[in-house]
């Protein structure tokens, strides 16, 4: 029998909630499960969302039983693009695509790229959304030309911008126009350029200047292919990766000029056309396999083809979920699971052939998948992906078991096979995965090395501590799942070594609870940290004095303003009233963050003199609150769950936490292990 069960559960409680509902006096349990359990800044384009569900004529506004629908053209890629609010990106990708091929401005804000620049260096191949320092890729950028000696920026023409999912385009000014084309299938990133009639064509390739620090870089040139790889650090300059590319052109190149340490000019003679094409392809393994690898996955150079098998890509990924109701919420919804839908990235293509962090070259069965950044995203995304699309989450897990068994740090090691940032939690991400039944990925495998990672876990600030018992918890629940009992009381016991903690740092808030680093907690402050003994809440709720005095501490944090939805570690708190038998204040918190003015006080470093006031999510380029990040999809995962009536409060547990939708009908397609389909339909009329 499947495992995954717990969507039985939610539909019968959420057919009595209401759409965006108000205060609801219904004390009864608000989760779903398959067991038992002064002045302000102003910083929003409009105060609320209007009631009108007016559709786009260009948009099919039937998301019932339409087999045409096309949830792509929901998506905008240029929300979270602008400033430091989500350091977004619009480049052209497939779901959960090694290649990110897009647009690279002066001011790049992280992934590359800002709204509000016109000035382009070229288009660059790789980059993950949201992820703060300065941000990861950057790597093989090409700027095509038709000068000689060719300016490091160009001007863009913003108003021939255009951008949708698996396809950007746009003018830049050289000398003359030059129009540019671009997308990606999961591995290959395509390039259609045309040239002013008569002028000569040259692609300046740049393979020195990413966004985190470079290392090294070569390159070779023969007939209409150029081929290398390239090395840096990853995020924060934690570790170092290395990987390989592949690029052909469908004419030869005429010459190959390196005019500056990693700069390389392609000239090429185009006999009187005006258009180039390129193909990209990447590879972790070398410039044979990414080759090889780029010619099977796109063997032509049809490039319109490629796009219309990308958007068909894009349009059964996100017609997973379908709902309806106000129009430019569904823009908003499509467009933060369409991000939610990024990362990780799958690096073994069609030859199955990958290079593991232990620096040696494996071969997958199915997809393997890199460039985690899971301290941010265990908390919510992979809960997405598995109830979305469990059959990718299943190669996601066995890719995390096998970092496990081929060398995990907590951060990224010397022997990365492509950009990364953070792996810590990837246990709870496991047992979610195990409880939440999708299928055989080989757990038991990396058993031991889940053992001794957290026999070898450290806390140098009490959030640590929480944290470190939370994993405990993980491993001691997969202990006893694969029959290791002794582990499992060991583990469990352990579990529980936050309370002392919890008692001495969070039982009564002091002069510096509403200090960010206080104590050296890591992006936040003691007030948020409060709530983060996710694995145990009961026992969090009994040594705050039971249900009526945690409702009373939890509605005072939300009434003093001392949430912070900019950062991760008490983003699941507007939930813990459904612990204690409020679930009407988490529907109305909820609402707030989801789609009214809302005031936040914090940023990333410290907390601000007077508030930010608006929505916390916009769709617009400025589409989050100032400095916050969209880390990897964690907070488009957070919208996208919200705004489904659903959140998973504790990863490892097959439970959803219970809300009210914004939409007035929700259908998630499920499939379970056995590859039975169903759909799972959550009506919520006002």
């Amino acid at each position: 029998m499947p495992r995954f069960l717990p969507l039985i559960a939610i539909l019968l409680v959420l057919l009595a909630l209401p759409a965006c509902a108000g205060d609801d006096d219904d004390d009864s349990s608000d989760d779903a499960s398959s067991a038992s359990d002064d002045d302000t800044d102003d910083d929003t384009a409009d105060d609320d969302i209007a009631d009108d569900d007016t559709t786009d004529d260009d948009i099919d506004d039937d998301t019932g039983d339409d087999d045409e629908f096309e949830p792509r053209k929901y998506v905008d890629v240029f929300v979270g693009t602008a400033g430091d609010h989500g350091q977004l990106h619009p480049a052209a990708s497939a779901p959960f695509g090694m290649v990110k091929l897009g647009p690279d401005t002066l001011i790049s804000r992280h992934s590359g790229y800002d709204f509000n620049s016109n000035r382009f260096s070229g288009f660059s191949h790789t980059r993950i959304g949201g992820v703060g320092c300065s941000g990861v890729g950057g790597h093989v950028r090409f700027l095509p030309t038709t000068d000689d000696d060719p300016d490091r920026y160009v001007a863009a023409q913003k108003d021939t911008e255009i951008g949708e999912p698996g396809y950007y385009a746009v003018t830049i000014d050289d000398e003359h126009p030059i129009d540019v084309e671009l997308t990606a299938s999961e591995h290959v990133g395509m390039h259609r350029y045309v040239f002013p009639t008569g002028d000569a064509a040259r692609v300046l390739v740049t393979l020195d200047q990413p966004f985190s620090r470079h290392i090294a870089a070569d390159w070779s040139v023969d007939g209409d292919r150029l081929e290398g790889s390239v090395s840096g650090t990853t995020v924060c300059n934690y570790g170092e990766y290395k990987f390989y590319f592949s690029a052909r052109f469908d004419r030869p190149i005429a010459s190959a000029e390196e005019i500056d340490e990693g700069k390389v000019l392609l000239k090429f003679d185009l006999g009187g056309a005006t258009a180039l094409q390129a193909k990209v392809a990447l590879s972790t393994v070398d410039e044979a396999t990414a080759r090889a690898d780029g010619e099977a996955e796109v063997p032509g150079w049809d490039f319109d083809e490629v796009r219309a098998e990308t958007a068909a890509k894009w349009d059964a990924h996100l017609s997973r979920v379908r709902v309806d109701g106000n129009e430019e919420l569904k823009g908003l919804f499509y467009t933060m699971l369409y991000r939610a839908s990024m990362t990780p990235v799958g690096i073994s293509g069609p030859s199955g052939k990958y290079r593991g962090t232990d620096g040696e070259v494996h071969s997958a069965d199915g997809e393997r998948y890199h460039a985690w950044s899971l301290w941010d995203t265990y908390r919510n995304k992979f809960a997405l992906l598995f109830l979305v699309d469990p059959a990718r989450g299943r190669d996601v897990a066995r890719s995390l078991v096998e970092l496990y068994q081929q060398g995990k740090v907590a951060w990224a090691n010397d022997h990365e096979p492509f950009p990364t940032v953070r792996t810590e939690h990837a246990a709870a991400i496991l047992l979610d995965a195990l409880e939440k039944g999708i299928g055989d990925f080989g757990i038991e495998d990396a058993f031991d090395e889940i053992v001794a990672e957290a026999d070898d876990l450290t806390a140098g600030n009490p959030g640590e501590v929480l944290e470190n018992s939370y994993d405990d918890w993980a491993v001691a629940i997969i202990a006893a799942e694969l029959g290791e009992d002794e582990t499992a009381d060991d583990f469990l016991e352990r579990s529980q070594a936050y309370r002392q903690t919890w008692i001495d740092n969070f039982q009564v808030m002091g002069e510096d609870a509403d200090i960010l680093h206080a104590r050296g907690l890591y992006e936040g402050t003691l007030w948020q940290y409060r709530w983060a003994v996710v694995h145990d809440v009961a026992g969090m709720v009994d040594l705050l004095g039971g249900r009526e005095a945690f409702e009373a501490e939890l509605a005072q944090f939300f009434d003093e303003e001392l949430y912070n939805h900019g950062n991760e570690p008490d983003i699941h708190a507007p939930f813990l009233f459904n612990f204690v038998g409020a679930p009407w204040r988490t529907q109305d918190i909820v609402r707030q963050i989801l789609v009214e003015e809302m005031p936040q006080w914090y940023g990333t470093h410290d907390k601000w003199n007077k508030p930010v006031v608006g929505r916390i999510y916009q769709p617009i380029p400025e589409a989050y609150i100032r400095e916050m990040d969209d880390d990897a999809g964690t907070m488009s995962a957070w919208f996208a769950l919200a705004a489904m009536g659903l959140y998973p409060v504790t990863i490892g547990q097959p439970v959803y936490q219970l809300t009210a939708p914004i939409f007035e009908r929700v259908a998630i397609e499920t499939v379970d292990e056995d590859g039975n389909a169903a759909e799972f339909v959550v009506f919520a009329p006002d």
